[in-house]
C-alpha cells in the first residue's frame, strides 16, 4: 500500500518530498507512523513484513527505512535482511521497538541501524530521528530541521496591527515553536524588529521576533506572498504553549495502539 502527502510541504523536509518506507507488523502502529511522516511532508510506503519490503524496495528505492523489531530477533539478523542487497546497503534504518534496553540499543547500532527509538513512537522523537538520519546534507548546504513545522490558522497581530487575515480573522501560517512564515500582503523590511500577538488555545501569547525574509506572489518556499519571522523573545511557558499545540496539531485524530 503506497501513501501519498496530498498538502504543500511545510518546509519539514528542507527541500524537495522524499520517499519513506515503514514496516511494521501491527497495523495500528503501521497507520500510526505512517501519518506522522505524511504530516511531516513526506511520502510513504509501508510493508507489513520485510520480505514485502525487500520486494517493494526493489522497485523504488526509498531515502530511509523504518523497521519494527520483533521480539525474539536480533538487529543483526533483521538488518543484514537489507544490507545484503547492494541498492539497499546504504539507505539508512531507523528500528523502532518496545525493548529499549542498553543490549537491544547496541545490538542495532551494531547491525548498522542509525537510530532505536521506542514503539509507539512520539512524534518529536520520530521527527528528530527522521530529520538526524537524511536531512543533515552539508555537501548539499541541508541541516536538520531542530522543531516540527505546521500549517495553522491563528487569529495574531504584529506591531499591535491585526494582519489582513480575512473576514474569519485567521491568518494562515506555517508555525514551528521558534518562528513561522505568515501569509500577508503587509510586508515589512528584512531585519525589521517587531512584535507579536498570537492566540492558541484561547490565550493570547506576546512575543518579540525579527523578519528573516519576505516574498511577493509566486516568490519563496510557498509562493505566497508573505513574511518569514524569527521569535527571539518569548516566555517559557507560552513556548511550552506553542510547543504543545504544534503536537496536538500533528497527532490530531491518530490514535497509537
Amino acid at each position: 500500500m503506497v501513501l501519498d502527502v496530498t498538502s504543500k510541504n511545510p518546509g519539514n523536509t528542507g527541500g524537495s518530498i522524499r520517499f519513506l518506507m515503514v514496516v511494521d507488523r501491527d497495523a495500528g502502529d503501521l497507520f500510526y507512523t505512517s501519518m506522522l511522516l505524511q504530516r511531516f511532508s513526506y511520502k510513504v510506503c509501508t510493508a507489513m513484513t520485510v520480505d514485502e519490503a525487500l520486494a517493494m524496495a526493489r522497485i523504488a528505492l526509498p531515502a530511509l527505512f523504518i523497521v519494527e523489531l520483533p521480539p525474539g530477533i536480533s538487529g543483526f539478523d533483521l538488518m543484514r535482511r537489507f544490507r545484503l542487497d547492494p541498492r539497499m546497503a546504504a539507505v539508512p534504518v531507523i528500528v523502532k521497538t518496545m525493548d529499549m534496553s542498553p543490549e537491544t540499543e547496541k545490538s542495532c547500532r551494531e547491525a548498522g541501524a542509525a537510530f532505536c527509538i521506542r514503539k509507539p513512537v512520539q512524534a518529536e522523537e520520530l521527527f528528530h530521528a527522521v530529520q538526524l538520519a537524511i536531512e543533515d546534507r552539508p555537501g548539499e548546504n541541508k541541516r536538520p530541521r531542530e522543531h516540527i513545522r505546521i500549517y495553522t490558522r491563528l487569529p495574531m497581530t504584529i506591531n499591535n496591527t491585526p494582519l489582513d487575515c480575512g473576514t474569519q480573522g485567521l491568518c494562515s501560517a506555517v508555525m514551528s515553536e521558534a518562528g513561522m512564515y505568515v501569509r500577508t500582503l503587509k510586508i515589512l523590511p528584512i531585519h525589521a524588529p517587531i512584535t507579536m500577538q498570537i492566540i492558541v488555545k484561547d490565550r493570547t501569547i506576546s512575543l518579540e521576533a525579527v523578519v528573516l525574509h519576505s516574498h511577493g506572489f509566486g516568490e519563496g518556499t510557498f509562493g505566497e506572498p508573505g513574511m518569514g519571522i524569527r521569535f527571539i523573545r518569548i516566555a517559557p511557558e507560552d513556548k511550552e504553549l506553542l510547543r504543545q499545540f504544534i503536537g496536538e496539531e500533528v497527532t490530531k485524530g491518530l490514535r497509537p495502539t
